[in-house]
């Protein structure tokens, strides 16, 4: 089972998203795939920051969808279990001198506490956390 960061999320809501990671998603098992609370706020919050216009009213629109729809029973929720590793994440990064996003401690923290590997475009934001991490979008377009 794989967690979906962020910049997944969002790069198929790109003009032109990358062959690459939709090549990848389409490959992969639909009922595998999860989000969290956490890639929910920062979608709300890129679409939220756009002006007023049809672009914010489609990623809105997409956001819902995801909500409603695509996810619906497969977002995963910042819980007392997570918060528990969340500290322990946000510690040992800090004591190693690397410091790590709050917000990418938390899907780091709900990855582990799953058990889920997490696929991100910014693995170096997740290493050395024991996290099996994938980086869609340099892996070879299977034909």
């Amino acid at each position: 089972m794989i967690l979906l960061d962020t910049n997944v999320v969002s790069e198929l809501w790109r003009p032109q998203p990358s062959r690459t990671v939709r090549s990848w998603l389409d490959a992969q098992d639909e009922a595998s795939l999860f989000i969290c609370t956490p890639v929910l706020a920062e979608l709300h919050f890129g679409a939220d920051r756009l002006p007023p216009g049809r672009r914010k009213e489609f990623l809105n629109a997409l956001i819902n969808q995801v909500e409603v729809d695509g996810f619906k029973d497969r977002i995963l929720s910042f819980d007392v279990a997570a918060a528990s590793v969340f500290g322990r994440v946000g510690a040992r990064r800090e004591r190693s001198g690397k410091r790590m996003e709050p917000v990418d401690a938390m899907i780091a923290a709900i990855a582990l506490t799953h058990g889920l590997m997490l696929a991100t475009r910014d693995t170096n934001d997740f290493a050395d956390l024991d996290l099996d991490l994938i980086n869609p979008f340099e892996l070879p377009i299977e034909r």
